[in-house]
């Protein structure tokens, strides 16, 4: 939607803007309330402002925009129904402003988006808000809302591209404005579609001329700095999707021309340093946010800040999709490991694999064990380390040494991956297999299998290391008789151990077929 300016000259657009912005500072509170602004102070004695659009009704700053476009059109005597396409942040914005004005809101979303943002829109909307799941990007979402407006008569919503959208976004501006008591140095401006940081960055510029505005984006989400690299917006041939409430393949055009004017620098931080920043912002302040609104924190801790220095940057929201806080958690260390797997040739014989765990991994952290029994005399296990990046060169070392088993990498392999764990349950004597319990410390399997091969052969191992405080493993073992057999189940009970016995009649319909097993895990190894 151009709004007829695209012949304003860059001065008239930014006074444009301007005036809508005073209008909508006269409209958004209608809705919800100015949000806070929080410092914490960065390692460097930089103050870092924080301005927690976290903490509105939809836990984003989507609602601004949202609500002022929809309240100027109803003033305008429009009550026709809204059209949206959104995975979230923006459809809930929609949603809630739909239902303060009491208007009708079909918001288009991708079949793929998740239950709890479908919901979170429902919950806002309640029964004037009609959610359609289409295609399996937002592109294609997107596509499908425009089709369904030009049939219906719907005025669509959108997300960013909008001169009216950007001034209910520029209301973050005005509050912080505000509130600061001094001016900050440098703006760490968060940017998908461009049209948060195109606001705020019109107000700012305007109050604080010395502070220096920087663009901040995810690696391989970049559209509006290619963009601007390119002199015109630029459409991304892939985009990645872990920061999902920046991910824009490609800027708004107005939003293209504000950050073209007013922007000092465009900077890109990898999703590591994001789950960093969330992390930091954590341990700070008890405070988790989505990925997308961690950028800012993620830029200014990477900048050459110092204590003379004063930054600000936006937390854009908290929705946050709760089954990526364990990947959050695992990337967010200061020192990332690096997984990697390797495939080992031992002797498979009772003891043997418990002896190489002790003779060359006891200080090493396995956090995946992947073994069937496939040979008599061979046995292939795969075993994947967390490497820490200030260790590499001592695993690189220890790759080196001559004395350890015959392996070949394996990190990335499909087999892997996927946990295809080949064995022969007819090379097996006198089998038991079960779902063994066991404290998830650094050890603790180690010390069961220890105890258990004094009883019984470990024959199959399918573990991998859940983060959670109790880890689990199937486990399969083989004795030399039934009373051995028996024995060791006593073992079990006496030891404390917890288990879950599976039957063979299972087990054997994970077995591979009698024949080629032993050369297709050989295949993994280079012999030394």
């Amino acid at each position: 939607m151009t709004q007829n300016i695209d012949n304003l000259s860059p001065q008239q657009l930014l006074e444009r803007l301007a005036e809508e912005t005073r209008a909508a500072s006269q409209r958004v509170y209608q809705l919800d309330h100015a949000t806070p602004l929080n410092e914490i102070t960065l390692v460097g004695g930089c103050r870092l402002r924080l301005k927690r659009e976290d903490t509105s009704t939809v836990h984003s700053y989507k609602w601004r925009g949202a609500f002022n476009k929809i309240a100027a059109l109803h003033e305008s005597g429009f009550r026709g129904d809204l059209v949206a396409a959104s995975a979230g942040n923006h459809a809930q914005g929609v949603a809630l402003a739909a239902k303060k004005l009491k208007l009708k809101a079909t918001i288009f979303m991708p079949v793929s988006t998740p239950k709890v943002k479908q919901q979170a829109v429902k919950n806002f909307g309640g029964d004037l808000v009609e959610i359609r799941l289409h295609g399996d990007k937002f592109d294609e979402a997107a596509v499908a809302a425009q089709t369904f407006a030009q049939h219906s008569n719907g005025q669509v919503i959108a997300p960013y591209d909008d001169l009216l959208v950007i001034a209910g976004q520029s209301t973050i501006g005005v509050e912080i404005v505000n509130d600061l008591t001094s001016a900050p140095t440098h703006v760490f401006l968060p940017i998908g579609g461009g049209g948060m940081a195109a606001g705020v960055a019109s107000v700012l510029k305007s109050a604080f001329p010395e502070a220096r505005l920087i663009g901040v984006e995810a690696q391989q989400q970049n559209s509006m700095g290619t963009s601007i690299l390119a002199g015109q917006p630029t459409t991304l041939p892939a985009v990645d999707r872990f920061c999902d409430g920046t991910a824009v393949a490609r800027p708004g055009q107005i939003n293209f021309r504000v950050c073209q004017s007013l922007l000092d620098e465009f900077v890109s931080v990898d999703n590591d340093q994001v789950c960093q920043a969330i992390q930091y912002l954590w341990n700070e302040l008890r405070i988790i946010v989505e990925p997308s609104a961690a950028l800012g924190v993620a830029a200014a801790r990477q900048a050459d800040l110092s204590s003379s220095d004063s930054a600000l940057t936006v937390l854009s929201g908290s929705n946050v999709d709760f089954m990526t806080l364990p990947q959050i958690a695992k990337r967010g260390r200061d020192d990332i490991p690096e997984e990697r797997y390797f495939c080992f040739e031992i002797g498979e014989k009772p003891g043997q694999l418990i002896g190489v765990l002790d003779n060359f991994f006891s200080k090493m952290n396995i956090i995946d064990f992947q073994y069937g029994k496939v040979a008599d005399k061979c046995a292939f296990p795969v075993i994947g380390f967390e490497v820490p990046k200030s260790a590499h060169q001592q695993f690189e070392e220890f790759l080196h040494d001559p004395t350890i088993p015959p392996y070949k990498e394996v990190t990335g392999a499909a087999s892997v991956a996927f946990r295809v764990i080949p064995f022969r349950v007819d090379l097996l004597n006198h089998p038991f297999f079960a779902v063994i319990g066991f404290p998830n410390r650094p050890g603790a399997l180690r010390d069961f299998m220890r105890g258990a091969s004094q009883h019984a052969n470990v024959c199959y191992m399918n573990f991998i290391d859940s983060g959670q405080e109790q880890g689990q493993a199937l486990m399969g073992f083989e004795t030399d008789s039934p009373g051995q057999l028996r024995q060791f189940k006593q073992w079990l009970v006496e030891s404390q151990t917890r288990f879950e016995e599976i039957p063979m009649e299972t087990i054997k319909h994970l077995s591979q077929s009698v024949g080629s097993t032993s050369d297709f895990a050989a295949d993994f190894v280079r012999r030394k």
